[in-house]
């Protein structure tokens, strides 16, 4: 049960995501038939009141039905915002009644009618403007609704600093970009000779393209927004065991292809992984990331060709992050990121409870992207809840 009304602002607002907008409007949208049409069932329901009570009444009986039947958590946001939409319904079918029965519009109603959806253009017209107006972008490790500690232990077995230095700040132009992710699967489809099937497909944070290739084998293409990595893998599933000979074979191919394209770094250390995975890995210790002033590249390609004469492989990731310097930042102490957590203000996957023994064996400082690509300091936090492994992230910059 979620009884934070407005969370679901909160959360569109900290992943900066299309998709979690769009469920706010459509929650609306599926109920505006329902007060569209009350008001044709008769007079005694062309009122305002009946029309809220009724779409009250259904609503929350819908809710009552997800948290009974498991299928579903019973929030308040849903209810305000079906119940909205069915009022929305009602005030643009009495703009119609009343234009039809004084044979002109009738400008009282047709002004209320527009008024819920003038009033969510304004919202969401507000939140870009002060979006844009940030250099930095929001976190998605931000929560939505703060942990009630209320009644939770928390036990600390670590030393805190009270001062921080300042650190480095990032930004990655990959990330949350487009053109970029359209680029590379048209990079990919025309190095593997793929024909694509059918248009760019949106799934939450990924997009995604769907190729075939000239024996009718399908392969899919997925951009990730969030961190700028992108994958192809085909449907075959068969296991491809290689010797030392194609070992050198695969390697060197594709390591061509990604160093003529540009997208393989000088400096990566190859390995074979599990007789069948070409990897190429470049690590960063977080300690040379904070404290460098210059651009770096981290991350790993990991390919699974397929057998040799084959020209697509059966599965290639490719996560390497070309990361920008921007400048320093000031940054919270590990003791003031410790307190966020005693408030509450962190991301965990099962909400904390009372009676809960929540121990913070140890913090590290990390790094984590945002909405508009750049690399924020982050302090995670480690340890266990009532004894289960436990960590959280959170924001090292105060005001990001």
């Amino acid at each position: 049960m979620n009884f934070r009304l407005f969370s679901g602002y909160l959360s569109a607002w900290n992943q900066w995501s299309l998709s979690e907008f769009q469920l706010i409007l459509f929650n609306m949208m599926m109920f505006m038939p329902l007060g569209f049409l009350l008001p044709l069932l008769g007079m005694r329901i062309r009122r305002f009141t009946p029309v809220l009570i009724i779409s009250l009444i259904v609503t929350i009986g819908i809710e009552l039905i997800q948290m009974i039947s498991g299928r579903g958590i019973f929030e308040l946001d849903d209810i305000f915002h079906n119940t909205l939409g069915s009022i929305a319904g009602y005030l643009i079918m009495q703009a119609i009644l009343d234009s039809v029965q004084q044979r002109k519009l009738h400008f009282k109603s047709a002004g209320l009618a527009l008024c819920i959806p003038m009033a969510f253009v304004l919202l969401f017209t507000s939140a870009l403007a002060i979006y844009q107006a940030k250099e930095l972008g929001n976190l998605s490790i931000r929560p939505a609704i703060k942990q009630d500690m209320e009644g939770v232990k928390v036990e600390l077995d670590a030393k805190l600093p009270e001062k921080a230095e300042m650190v480095s700040l990032y930004v990655n132009d990959h990330i949350y970009n487009l053109e970029y992710g359209k680029h590379m699967a048209e990079l990919v489809q025309q190095s593997f000779d793929l024909q694509q099937k059918q248009g760019k497909r949106v799934d939450g944070m990924n997009r995604i393209w769907l190729f075939t290739d000239r024996s009718g084998i399908s392969y899919t293409f997925n951009y990730n927004l969030q961190d700028g990595g992108w994958q192809l893998y085909g449907e075959s599933g068969e296991t491809v065991k290689l010797t030392k000979e194609e070992v050198v074979k695969h390697r060197e191919v594709y390591e061509n292809w990604m160093r003529d394209n540009d997208i393989l770094p000088a400096d990566t250390i190859f390995s074979l992984q599990n007789e069948d995975t070409l990897r190429w890995d470049i690590r960063k210790p977080v300690d040379g990331i904070a404290k460098g002033e210059k651009g770096f590249t981290s991350g790993m390609v990991m390919i699974m060709p397929s057998a040799i004469g084959q020209k697509v492989p059966r599965d290639l990731f490719y996560m390497m992050n070309q990361n920008k310097y921007v400048r320093k930042v000031e940054v919270m102490s590990p003791a003031q990121a410790y307190a966020q957590v005693l408030e509450g203000n962190f991301s965990v996957y099962n909400d904390m409870k009372k009676g809960d023994l929540l121990r913070v064996k140890q913090y590290e400082l990390a790094y984590t992207y945002d909405s508009k690509g750049y690399y924020q300091p982050a302090y995670r936090f480690s340890g266990t809840v009532n004894g289960e492994q436990w960590e959280t992230l959170i924001p090292a910059i105060s005001n990001s």
